[in-house]
């Protein structure tokens, strides 16, 4: 809490402080006299008088002001000080004076994100976290732990830059270079056509690595065979396992890699493990089992080593089922490793799900081969319809169900810090930044106009201080990135054609450019009663937003 008011003090009191610095900088430039530059609105808790101008901090934070002399038309100037006023400069020089706070958001949006480059951004790292099994990464020969460093002979720094090379290339063959452990590999892979939702919350069909993500799953142990070496020996489904003779085991795939490093015949090994007895409890003692090596066939599971232990990835197991669900009347139960779909093995949670999806949309019954205690079992069941509200668009997606949670855990990705230390690069990526922020936020908010995005994804005061606090929370450059983002969409809602808004004022200088005379004192005071019911309208819906998303979570 104490956080996010502090981040946000400092986020909107810095936003705030430079948007009216641009006012008063282009004021003070032309010669236009600045009476009051003031923090906040509402009742001064500060105030001091320096030359012309009084600065103030007022008590409501959420805005801010510069009163030039002569910007009220309904205020005299004085005959001495008529050349200083607002109202008498030239056209350009008005348009300028208003126009230079939006201007203010976005230079300041470019510098924040060149210091951003310059001290480094944390990104996701290009080490591949999961490879899906017979999915055409794995078919093509990539792993999990594998790094990728060159796609087509182009370096590439983090996740988003794998993405982001890829995306145009669909139906394409490219060349990837990998770093496995110490050494250096070329594997060709054709690019899929993968369908994912943009940032918009549409569907799109675009170029893509089917079957890797950067999210390692954990060491998270799955045994459903009472009969097997690690039931014997003590493990159970759910437990993480640590160590293997006292080698670190971070990653599922350690568990394989780590058995092969050392298998031989009938060796006894020690392995470490800790058990959770509720999702609760963080902190648990680690223990260890005892346990012989027997003896490796010529042919080994496709899910490695570990299968002769009895030991299968977890996300293949029931680790909880809904209450009066598919699968729960169906006789699924807690425990159970789902071996195949119809007839065909299954090796992942998606592919459980994709089947799922298939079957109920054919209106079909989903036919599961479990194993349970050993032996295996033959399950129909119907997915049941459901309906789930898109969190971007607000519209109703039919989704199909049996209701069981796997034991799937997965690790927070590999991190690497993205530098750019040469002055042309780094102003070039800030400014490319920059402007593709903004392009985003345009088109967001075109969608948002039509519809095509749900006007519940505003938010105002209070998820501000919610991101700000949660920016703050993880460091100067996250915060720093979160700074610069409010600072675009500040550039771009003061630039709105609404009265009251320095967009408003810009459209009615524009209007007597074309008109050759200013817009009448009238129709400003219907407008600007239009624009405040208006910013009133939406302070409202973004409260009201505000307050749902704390009911709801």
């Amino acid at each position: 809490m104490l956080t996010s008011i502090i981040g946000v003090v400092i986020l909107l009191g810095g936003l705030i402080f430079f948007h009216e610095l641009g006012h008063y900088t282009v004021a003070k430039l032309f010669g236009v006299k600045v009476e009051v530059f003031s923090l906040g609105f509402g009742k001064k808790i500060f105030s001091r008088q320096m030359g012309e101008t009084q600065y103030c901090l007022s008590i409501i934070p959420f805005g801010g002001y510069v009163k030039l002399m002569g910007d009220d038309p309904y205020k005299g100037v004085p005959a001495s000080e008529a050349e200083r006023a607002f109202c008498t400069q030239q056209l350009y020089k008005r348009f300028c004076i208003v126009a230079a706070g939006p201007t203010a958001n976005l230079l300041l949006a470019y510098v924040l994100f060149t210091v951003v480059f310059f001290a480094g951004q944390p990104m996701v790292a290009t080490r591949i976290g999961n490879v899906a099994i017979h999915s055409p990464s794995w078919e093509a020969g990539l792993r999990a732990k594998d790094n990728i460093i060159e796609i087509n002979g182009k370096k590439i720094s983090h996740w988003i830059e794998i993405e982001d090379t890829l995306r145009p290339l669909a139906g394409q063959k490219v060349e990837l270079k990998l770093e496995r452990g110490s050494q250096e590999l070329r594997v060709p892979i054709e690019v899929s056509k993968v369908h994912l939702k943009n940032a918009y919350g549409e569907d799109e069909e675009t170029g893509g690595i089917k079957g890797i993500t950067p999210n390692p799953s954990e060491p998270v142990a799955g045994i459903s065979d009472p009969n097997s070496v690690a039931y014997i020996a003590g493990l159970r489904t759910g437990d993480t396992i640590t160590k293997i003779e006292n080698k670190p085991i971070l990653v599922f795939e350690d568990i394989a890699d780590t058995l092969s490093s050392i298998w031989a015949d009938n060796k006894p090994i020690v392995i470490s493990y800790k058990r959770k007895p509720n999702l609760e409890i963080k902190e648990v003692p680690e223990q260890t089992v005892s346990l012989n090596l027997p003896k490796q066939p010529k042919v080994v599971s496709v899910f490695g080593v570990a299968t002769l232990l009895g030991i299968y990835p977890s996300e293949l197991f029931v680790r909880q089922l809904s209450a009066g669900s598919p699968a729960e009347k169906g006789g699924l139960k807690v425990g159970d490793r789902i071996e195949k779909l119809g007839d065909v093995t299954v090796y992942n949670f998606e592919g459980i799900v994709d089947y799922i999806q298939s079957q109920g949309g054919q209106g079909q019954d989903a036919k599961l081969t479990i194993e349970r205690d050993g032996k295996l079992v033959i399950l129909n069941l119907k997915p049941s319809e459901t309906s789930q509200e898109d969190p971007i668009s607000g519209k109703k997606i039919k989704k199909y169900m049996i209701g069981l949670s796997p034991w799937a855990i997965y690790h927070e990705p590999d991190y690497t810090v993205f530098k750019i230390r040469e002055p042309i690069a780094l102003v070039k990526h800030a400014f490319h930044e920059t402007n593709e922020l903004a392009r985003k936020m345009v088109i967001s908010l075109v969608k948002l106009a039509t519809g095509k995005i749900s006007a519940k994804n505003l938010g105002g005061p209070v998820l501000i201080a919610s991101v700000a606090g949660k920016s703050l929370d993880a460091g100067i450059i996250p915060f720093l990135q979160m700074m610069a983002l409010i600072s675009i969409n500040l550039f771009l809602l003061n630039l709105f054609p609404i009265p009251v808004l320095d967009g408003g004022h810009l459209l009615f200088f524009i209007l007597e450019a074309i008109k050759g005379k200013p817009v009448s004192i009238r129709t400003m005071e219907v407008a600007n009663q239009i624009g405040m019911v208006f910013i009133l309208m939406l302070v409202g819906l973004t409260l009201f937003n505000d307050v749902t998303r704390i009911i709801l979570h």
